[in-house]
């Protein structure tokens, strides 16, 4: 048994997309010869790969092809696919991957872009409370050449 032979190339940012630990992954379709995403976590589903949103999100809807919302979990850098029915738990806001028909158009072939992280607004940070002799004897081994500096015995600090 031979493995299909893809008819296009493979998009660079796929790879970045669904790296080797993701339960995702990306093959040839056997019918068409395109790439698609397959989930393999429990019914084995396939996936267009460009992301569906704004404007394309509507197409999809009209053209009537299943859904499917992408959510990207920084903690493991990979995505996870969660299923909508129909055009319920659909956000104008999401990102999602279109459900694969062989020999029809994708609706999409944007790359996914992750989210940006928000982070909490914090305290600016002050630096530690050094005296001025701490300070200047970093100043001094700062600049002090290499081969001087591997001959210096390292100060040692009770306190």
């Amino acid at each position: 048994m031979s493995r299909p032979r893809a008819r296009e190339r493979k998009p660079a940012w796929l790879r970045a997309f669904i790296p080797k630990t993701s339960p995702l992954v990306v093959t040839v379709c056997e019918g068409c010869g395109l790439y698609v995403i397959e989930d393999r976590e429990t019914v084995w589903e396939s996936w267009d790969y460009g992301c569906v949103a704004g404007d394309d999100l509507t197409v999809a809807i009209i053209l009537g092809r299943p859904l499917t919302r992408v959510t990207w979990l920084p903690s493991v850098g990979y995505p996870l696919l969660r299923s909508v029915s129909g055009s319920a738990g659909i956000r104008p806001d999401g990102q999602y991957l279109a459900g694969h028909t062989c020999h029809l158009a994708r609706v999409s072939v944007k790359p996914f872009t992750p989210p940006k992280r928000d982070r909490p607004p914090g305290k600016p940070w002050g630096g530690p409370r050094l005296s001025k002799q701490e300070i200047a004897e970093f100043k001094r081994i700062w600049n002090m050449p290499y081969s001087r500096l591997k001959y210096e015995k390292a100060p040692t600090v009770v306190g």
